[in-house]
């Protein structure tokens, strides 16, 4: 289970999360190698390798999980914090510790695999702006958030394992004592 611990010297709480190391191996091979091309979860017709989507916007009335979004939300498949589990808080010597709970999705921001929002249409980054706004709103129902951090990693370097256009809102527990 993922956990929170306190940094002790600057009393910064930071995000411990073992079953991010389950994602596939792209880490290995070398930058130049990774992120070129070959399968994708993110592209239309795979929308059944991905968990369940959260929130789609579609243009042509097409059925949930399927084909036809413009953007598409789903929880991410290697989460940092998970949703499930009880808030929990011990010292370990001069350590604080607590459970990992909060929400990790992933706003899946145009289904075309070789864009980026910096190439998208204005109307498209106003959609990818919009699900922003939703999931924000749609997460802040949950009383045990009280942090919300959306993100975007895109490339080798900085820690992407996809190619496609992507984001991630990233939830945390409430029980944080600043």
């Amino acid at each position: 289970m993922p956990e929170l611990r306190k940094d002790p010297i600057i009393g910064r709480w930071v995000i411990i999360s073992t079953g991010r190391g389950k994602r596939p191996s792209n880490f290995i091979r070398k930058c130049e190698d990774t992120l070129k091309g070959g399968f994708c979860p993110f592209c239309p017709n795979n929308e059944d390798k991905t968990p369940p989507e959260v929130l789609a916007y579609r243009n042509d009335g097409s059925k949930p999980n399927t084909s036809g979004w413009s953007v598409r939300v789903v929880p991410n498949k290697f989460p940092a914090l998970q949703i499930e589990g009880y808030l929990h808080r011990e010292g370990v010597g001069i350590f604080d510790r607590m459970s990992g709970i909060g929400a990790h999705e992933v706003i899946i921001e145009t289904p075309e695999h070789n864009e980026s929002l910096a190439t998208l249409p204005v109307k498209q980054v106003e959609n990818v702006l919009w699900s922003f706004r939703d999931r924000i709103m749609d997460l802040k129902k949950d009383t045990r958030f009280r942090y919300i951090l959306i993100f975007k990693n895109q490339g080798f370097e900085a820690g992407a394992t996809l190619e496609h256009p992507h984001s991630h809102p990233l939830t945390l527990c409430a029980k944080i004592p600043l």
